[in-house]
């Protein structure tokens, strides 16, 4: 990590030489060439281009660079587009002649680039095409008109998707080319936002001759090729970070709800997180539409969360700038790019699917044929897996416990196993840990209650009860036995990441089961998830799962700010998904003749018990201690 380091200086150093009033949205409405040029002296654009082209360097060495930019709302307008998504799609598609044509210029900060892709009455059907493209001798005639098309009355070149031919499928017969804003018949027409600034264009072509050499990829593949540039377009951190400065102004101010802005650290936190996983991906050949769909649906859902946040804050008279700025941009956060109802069509089709290792396939082969779960359990070890076998335990990792913690929740079991592996590491006899003398499983011998740094032993009667998934409880009472705790163990962690991970598993089932009803359950004559309501709905527990899931994971290592942030997404995430699942089952949901409530029922008791109140405060935090945060890697497991 030491380059990424070196380089998220080099980004500073520049950021501190300029004089930059901290903006929102500076991405899309921040233009300044001469930043831009300033960037590219410091060989900050095109990072990822291979020489001789660019840096050769990551996509995550990208997302350390525009997250710095987008941290203090750089002027970043001039050269976004180009650097981000014309670059790409011209050294994937593009023949040598255009790569050196266009390449150097954007590496340079001198070409800058507009997006011709919407077109009047077409709004989110990009492949609704109109506008054509004909041959012309050796060259290209391109008559039509583009809309929306921000920063055209700057931009040196435009990217356009135009028709070239006409097939069974609109689909077909698409073609990118790269036009010259200059060439005679290029007409841009100002359009003014709801704010009363100028971003927006419409773009007329009107008989513009474009030479043959200008076309990106191969005739007719355009559609192809579209897909495959969306995630660096909605793969971004631009799509989480567009009102971070005025989250970092709110941080600066008195802040009163401490829990609600936690839970905005704890949200910033992962999504950055799931930000990083699509930069390797594309550092590994693929396209991550499906991931790119989820990060942009839950990032531009957090930029919105967090004017929510502004607008009630004490302090909100410092900033009412900044809040200004973000209210009047905010409508469009869920349009450009992709609108949240064609990013929920994107996940219906292709969402990612669970990160299930072999340890959690091996426990759900077990479990899927294991009449007693909990003896089972118990007959494999599972309860002193991490803890060494020299010590009497299983062996194994915390990972390793944890993934069998979540193929339990996964079919649905509400049984101790985290509460008595907790124990285990502690007293090394038969015992159940629980974070205080009511949240106790009774029938499982002595409760280890959990302090910060402290355990007590207690006896193994009490006042019987149940809980919301029919667990045995016991209101615990008597004189405790101080326990030590080794150095080190931080065992609230331990049993707080082990529910998180127990009720992803619940996530998971509760999402598998409602994906198994919308398609087999027939309704107006088709299957329910043919209806777009019902297919978004269960994109939106597709896109809380893989949430939940990158919390979970990264909070394997035990870090402080990483068990906090995990604790506190599982609340939102629990809430959302449980709802929605009811929603979706009908009537037969809310019976016990569907399985459905024994995940809902079980997740919304892990919810509770972790209790996200408690753990969210402590991701309210001043803005450096925040960043830091946010950008440090989790530590593995």
């Amino acid at each position: 990590m030491g380059e990424l380091d070196d380089l998220r200086r080099t980004v500073r150093g520049l950021v501190a030489d300029w004089d930059i009033t901290p903006t929102c949205d500076s991405w899309m409405r921040g233009h300044d060439p001469a930043f831009s040029r300033a960037m590219a002296e410091r060989g900050l654009i095109g990072i990822t281009w291979p020489e001789p082209f660019g840096g050769g360097r990551s996509n995550l060495a990208r997302l350390v660079v525009t997250e710095e930019l987008l941290r203090v709302g750089a002027p970043v307008g001039a050269h976004w587009i180009a650097d981000r998504q014309i670059g790409p799609a011209v050294l994937r598609n593009g023949s040598p002649a255009l790569r050196r044509e266009v390449l150097p210029g954007i590496a340079a900060g001198e070409i800058t680039f507009c997006l011709g892709m919407s077109e009047t009455e077409a709004g989110s059907d990009l492949a609704s095409v109109r506008t054509r493209a004909v041959r012309d001798g050796d060259g290209w005639r391109i008559t039509g008109s583009k809309i929306w098309t921000t920063g055209a009355h700057f931009a040196t070149h435009a990217y356009v998707l135009a028709r070239t031919g006409d097939g069974a499928d609109k689909h077909e017969g698409l073609t990118e080319f790269v036009v010259e804003m200059s060439a005679p018949g290029v007409t841009v027409r100002p359009i003014e936002d709801l704010g009363g600034g100028h971003h927006f264009n419409e773009v007329t072509f009107d008989d513009v001759l474009v030479p043959a050499g200008r076309v990106i990829g191969a005739e007719g593949a355009g559609w192809k090729q579209v897909t495959e540039q969306l995630s660096f377009e909605r793969g971004g951190m631009e799509r989480v970070l567009s009102t971070y400065p005025l989250l970092a102004a709110v941080l600066g101010s008195t802040v009163d709800d401490r829990v609600a802005v936690g839970t905005l650290a704890a949200r910033l936190m992962t999504l950055r997180e799931l930000a990083c996983r699509v930069a390797e991906a594309m550092d590994d050949g693929r396209a991550p539409s499906g991931e790119a769909a989820v990060l942009k649906f839950l990032g531009t859902t957090f930029e919105r969360d967090v004017i929510d946040v502004a607008r009630t804050a004490p302090g909100r008279a410092a900033f009412a700038p900044l809040l200004a700025q973000a209210q009047l941009a905010a409508p469009g956060f869920s349009i450009r790019g992709g609108t949240d109802e064609m990013l929920m069509t994107v996940v219906s089709r292709q969402a990612p699917a669970p990160v299930v290792d072999d340890i959690g396939r091996m426990a759900d082969d077990v479990l899927a044929s294991a009449p007693d779960p909990w003896a089972a359990a118990v007959e494999l070890g599972w309860t002193s897996v991490g803890v060494d076998e020299a010590a009497g335990g299983s062996g194994g990792t915390f990972a390793d416990l944890a993934a069998l913690v979540r193929a339990l929740g996964r079919h649905g079991h509400a049984v101790p196993l985290a509460e008595v592996a907790v124990a285990r590491m502690l007293t090394g006899t038969p015992a159940v840990a629980a974070l205080g003398p009511d949240d106790v499983w009774a029938g499982h011998g002595a409760a280890v209650v959990l302090g910060e740094s402290s355990a007590a032993l207690y006896p193994s009667d009490g006042e019987p009860w149940h809980g919301l998934a029919g667990q045995p409880r016991r209101r615990i009472a008597g004189e405790p036995t101080e326990l030590p705790v080794p150095e080190g163990l931080d065992p609230v962690a331990r049993l707080t990441v082990l529910r998180v991970h127990a009720a992803l598993g619940t996530v998971e089932g509760a999402c598998r089961l409602t994906r198994e009803h919308v398609t087999t359950r027939v309704q107006f004559g088709r299957p329910l998830n043919r209806l777009q309501a019902v297919a978004h709905r269960l994109a939106e527990m597709e896109c809380a799962r893989v949430l939940l899931e990158v919390a979970a994971s990264a909070a394997l290592g035990l870090e402080p700010t990483r068990v906090a942030a995990a604790a506190t997404v599982l609340d939102p995430v629990a809430t959302l998904v449980a709802r929605f699942a009811h929603q979706l089952h009908g009537a037969m949901g809310i019976t016990r003749e569907s399985p459905l409530h024994r995940y809902t029922t079980l997740l919304w008791s892990l919810r509770d018990e972790v209790g996200a109140r408690e753990w969210a405060p402590r991701l309210c935090l001043d803005e450096p201690a925040l960043w830091h945060a946010v950008t440090t890697r989790p530590v593995s497991s």
